[in-house]
């Protein structure tokens, strides 16, 4: 069976919460993973790091009954900037950022890296476009559930685990533990021949404004993407150079398309081509 990626790393965020509506900015209390062989289908190792949240520093009482995580662990932890990186060393540590596509993040649900992740970068001060794509590209494991034709009650982690004949382990809510059960539905689904493709992406609405030179026929307009995003960048060229663009070049690469809009540096040139060039 062919495997678009040969290991996969679990990814399961506990955050600051309350009854009610979520702090602003909601922090990451819990940074756990687990690291899967998917063709060997196998556990290699995990990671755990407690961290302490800056803007709401005191955990409600709701939060550590849901969580179990005590107040004393997260006066005790690195604010998120450390927990960050150690999590990079760590996936560098198993050779995973050394290439392009040597993994990729299972989640079970799309909000720990969709919301939370962008949410708790921004509120660190952190730049999401310099860190690796990974964070920014990830498995949804509920579409991969879907995909393999299992059905369950609800598409939440107790009922795909009961689905596939599996109980719950350790506590619900807690970061590592829901990280080594989710990993035990991946584990599950790729015995039965499941595909692991990538489900989901940053939305363009959580990346920065993107400074552009743009360039066409000798001309040069400096812009700012707001939304990064191809139709965007299009209509942005066609209005500065008041010619239809169709298409959108960096150096002698391929034609930019969404995905590789949201990798671009500040200032980079692109080049444009409009529909008269095409004719």
């Amino acid at each position: 069976m062919h495997l678009p990626f040969e290991h996969v790393v679990v990814l399961d965020f506990e955050a600051t919460c309350q009854p009610g509506a979520a702090p602003v900015p909601q922090e990451v209390i819990e940074f756990p993973s687990v690291l899967l062989a998917l063709a060997e289908r196998r556990v290699i190792d995990s990671f755990e790091a407690f961290v302490r949240p800056v803007h709401h520093p005191t955990l409600t009482a709701f939060c550590t009954e849901l969580t179990s995580i005590t107040q004393a662990e997260v006066d005790a932890a690195a604010p998120f900037p450390e927990a960050l990186a150690r999590h990079q060393a760590w996936l560098a540590g198993h050779g995973l950022l050394a290439r392009e596509g040597a993994f990729a993040f299972v989640t079970c649900g799309d909000w720990d890296l969709a919301t939370l992740f962008p949410g708790q970068c921004a509120a660190a001060g952190i730049d999401l476009v310099k860190l690796p794509r990974a964070y920014r590209r990830w498995i949804n494991v509920k579409e991969v559930f879907k995909a393999s034709g299992r059905r369950a009650k609800t598409l939440g982690m107790v009922s795909m685990l009961a689905s596939l004949g599996l109980e719950l382990e350790g506590r619900h809510h807690r970061g590592i533990d829901d990280c080594r059960n989710i990993a035990r539905i991946v584990l599950a689904l790729a015995a039965l021949g499941s595909r692991f493709d990538i489900t989901a992406r940053l939305p363009s609405s959580q990346y920065p404004e993107l400074p552009l030179e743009l360039r066409w026929q000798g001309r040069s307009e400096s812009v700012v993407l707001r939304r990064r995003g191809l139709a965007t960048l299009l209509g942005l060229a066609s209005g500065a150079f008041h010619s239809k663009m169709t298409q959108a070049f960096v150096a002698d690469g391929p034609p930019l398309d969404d995905d590789a809009l949201c990798e671009l540096a500040p200032g980079t040139i692109v080049r444009m081509v409009a529909a008269k060039d095409e004719a």
